[in-house]
C-alpha cells in the first residue's frame, strides 16, 4: 500500500515537473517572439567605442529591440597597419566581412596538427627554438570569414591601409548554450569591455556563487597580495598555478596575467609579424620577380636604343634592310613585353581557377556531407563575394548580387549563417522581396540609398535613407526594397541567420501566378496583367525606365 502511494506521488511530481517545464519553455518562446513585434525600425549606428594602441573597436548595443528580434550582436573593428588583434573566442558563431584592407588570420583548432613549421637548422640552439603552428589564412577586401564558436583566432594587418571588418555574433544560435548576452573571451591582454551595456546584467547572476565563498576568495587575494588586474581568461588564475600548469617560471606566469596592460584589444607589432606563411613568402618573391623584370625591361630598352642608333647609321647604305630589321625588332620587343607583363597575372588567375575547381570537386564528390574528405583542420572558412566575376545576379544597368551559403562554403552548414553582397549602380533598384527563412541585417559599406520595409499589416516600418556605417535589421518575411541614390553607387552586405536563406521576389511571384488570378486580385484588365508579367526586367534588379532611356 505504501509502495502504491509513493508511486502515485512520484507520478504526480513528475507530471507537475513536466507541466512546469513546458509552461516555462512556452513562456520563453513567447518572450522571444514578442521581441519581434516592431512598430518601427531604426537605422542603427555603433553605440560604444574602445580605442586600442593600434586600432578601434565599435559595438552596437545588443539591447536594441531590432537586434533582440534578430538575436544577434555586431562588432566593427579597425586595425591599423602592423596591428594585431589579440586571440579571442566567443560561444556564438561569427561571420566576418572584410570591408577594407588585407591581412592574415590564424585559428587554434583543438586536435589539429601544427602543419606550418620552420626549416631544420644545423645549430642546436635554433633547433630548440624552431617554431611551428597551425595553418595561416590570408584574406582581403570582400572576403566572408566563418569562425566556429569556442575557437580562438587572431588577426593581423600586413597591408599599408587600415583593415576594417564587420563581425556578426549569432547569440541566439543553438550552438551557444549560454544566454543571448554577447561574450568575447580574450586569452591575453587587458581588453576593455566591448559590450558595456551587458555588464550590469551580468552582475545579479553572481548570486550563483555563495557570498561567503566570494568574500573568502577576495580576502585570500588581499592576504596573498594578488590582484586581478587583467581582463583576460588567464588573469583569474594565480601566478603559482599558471607556472605549475604550464611548466614555466613564475615571472613568466605573471606576464601571462597581463597586469596593467594598457594597449587594449589591438596591439602594435613594431617590426612586423614574423610568421610562417607560404602566401606571404610568394608575395615577397613576386615583388622581387617584378623588380627583376623591370630591370630586364630597362636593359631591353637600352639595347633597343643602341640598336636604333646603329640602324640610323646604316640607313643610308641599306635602307630596305634597315626598315625590315626595325620592323622585326619592334615586333619582337612588343611580344617580349606582353609576355613579361601577362605572365604573372595569367599564372595567378590559373592557380585561382585550379583551386576553385578542386574545391567544387571536393564538395560534389560525395553529394552530401563531406565526411573524412574535408575535416575541420583543413576546412575552407573564407569566400570572396565582392568580385564582379562572383556575381549570381547581374544587370548591366542596375547592379549585381552575390551570395554565400552552406552550398558554396560548407562550414556554414554548422554555423547556420549566410551572407549576401549587393552593389546597386546609380538609381538602381533591388525590387521588393523577403527572406523566407531568416532574419537579415543590412550594413552599408559605401554610398547611400533608400530602404523601405513593410510588415504584415501593410505598414511601412522603415522608409528612409541610410548611409555608410549604418545598420538596418529586416525581420523574417518583412518585405524590403532598396534603391541607390542618383550621385553614387550603393554598396552593402546582408548577414542572414540561416545557412540556406531563401529569398522570394514579388515580380517572380507575379510571373508564377495565373493571369486570371492576378486580374481578380487587383481588379486589372488582361492587358494590364500581361504588362506586369511580361514587360520590364525579369530579375529583381531594376533600372527605372526614365533613367534607362536617358542612359
Amino acid at each position: 500500500m505504501i509502495t502504491i502511494t509513493m508511486a502515485k506521488h512520484f507520478l504526480f511530481s513528475l507530471c507537475l515537473l513536466l507541466f512546469t517545464s513546458a509552461c516555462l519553455a512556452h513562456h520563453s518562446e513567447l518572450d522571444r517572439f514578442n521581441q519581434c513585434q516592431l512598430d518601427s525600425i531604426n537605422a542603427l549606428e555603433p553605440d560604444h567605442r574602445v580605442e586600442s594602441e593600434a586600432g578601434l573597436t565599435e559595438t552596437w548595443n545588443p539591447n536594441h529591440p531590432e537586434l533582440q528580434c534578430a538575436g544577434v550582436s555586431l562588432i566593427r573593428r579597425t586595425i591599423d597597419p602592423s596591428g594585431l588583434h589579440l586571440p579571442s573566442y566567443s560561444p556564438s558563431p561569427q561571420l566576418i566581412f572584410i570591408i577594407q584592407g588585407k591581412g592574415v588570420l590564424g585559428l587554434a583548432v583543438p586536435g589539429c596538427p601544427e602543419t606550418y613549421e620552420e626549416p631544420h637548422s644545423q645549430s642546436k640552439q635554433q633547433q630548440q627554438q624552431r617554431d611551428s603552428h597551425q595553418k595561416i589564412r590570408r584574406f582581403s577586401k570582400g572576403d566572408v570569414i566563418a569562425i566556429p564558436p569556442g575557437i580562438p583566432y587572431w588577426t593581423y594587418n600586413h597591408g599599408d591601409e587600415p583593415l576594417v571588418a564587420i563581425s556578426l555574433l549569432d547569440t541566439s544560435n543553438t550552438l551557444n548554450q549560454l544566454d543571448s548576452t554577447p561574450r568575447v573571451f580574450y586569452l591575453g591582454g587587458n581588453p576593455e569591455a566591448e559590450f558595456p551595456e551587458t555588464q550590469e546584467q551580468d552582475q545579479p547572476r553572481s548570486i550563483l556563487v555563495p557570498i561567503g565563498r566570494r568574500g573568502g576568495q577576495k580576502q585570500q587575494q588581499e592576504e596573498s597580495g594578488e590582484q586581478n588586474e587583467g581582463n583576460s581568461v588567464l588573469s583569474g588564475f594565480s601566478p603559482e598555478f599558471l607556472a605549475q600548469s604550464l611548466n614555466t617560471k613564475e615571472h613568466t606566469a605573471k606576464r601571462l596575467r597581463s597586469p596593467r596592460d594598457k594597449r587594449g584589444q589591438i596591439v602594435k607589432v613594431e617590426d612586423g609579424l614574423d610568421i610562417i606563411s607560404p602566401e606571404l613568402q610568394e608575395e615577397e618573391e613576386q615583388q622581387s620577380h617584378s623588380q627583376r623584370e623591370e630591370e630586364d625591361e630597362d636593359e631591353e630598352e637600352r639595347e633597343q636604343r643602341h640598336h636604333k642608333h646603329s640602324e640610323k647609321e646604316e640607313e643610308d647604305e641599306d635602307e630596305p634592310r634597315s626598315h625590315e630589321t626595325r620592323r622585326k625588332w619592334k615586333k619582337h620587343t612588343e611580344e617580349k613585353k606582353r609576355e613579361s607583363h601577362g605572365q604573372g597575372e595569367e599564372k595567378q588567375e590559373q592557380e585561382k581557377k585550379e583551386e576553385e575547381e578542386e574545391e567544387i570537386q571536393r564538395q560534389h564528390s560525395k553529394g552530401g556531407k563531406n565526411g573524412l574528405e574535408e575535416t575541420i583542420c583543413s576546412t575552407k572558412i573564407r569566400e570572396n563575394i565582392a568580385r564582379p566575376s562572383r556575381a549570381d545576379l547581374y544587370n548591366s544597368r542596375a547592379g549585381r548580387i552575390s551570395t554565400v551559403n552552406s552550398l558554396t562554403l560548407p562550414i556554414l552548414r554548422n554555423l547556420r549563417l549566410s551572407a549576401e553582397y549587393v552593389l546597386l549602380y546609380r538609381n538602381g533598384i533591388y525590387a521588393p522581396h523577403w527572406n523566407i527563412n531568416a532574419n537579415s541585417l543590412l550594413y552599408v559599406i559605401r554610398g547611400q540609398g533608400r530602404v523601405r520595409i513593410v510588415n504584415s499589416q501593410g505598414n511601412a516600418v522603415f522608409d528612409d535613407k541610410v548611409r555608410k556605417g549604418q545598420l538596418v535589421v529586416v525581420p523574417q518575411n518583412f518585405v524590403v526594397a532598396e534603391q541607390a541614390g542618383n550621385e553614387e553607387a550603393f554598396e552593402y552586405v546582408v548577414f542572414k541567420t540561416n545557412d540556406r536563406a531563401a529569398v522570394s521576389h514579388v515580380n517572380q511571384v507575379f510571373r508564377a501566378t495565373p493571369a486570371e488570378v492576378l486580374a481578380n486580385v487587383f481588379g486589372l484588365r488582361q492587358s494590364e496583367v500581361a504588362q506586369i508579367k511580361s514587360n520590364g526586367n525579369r530579375g529583381p534588379l531594376v533600372q527605372p525606365q526614365s533613367q534607362s532611356k536617358s542612359q
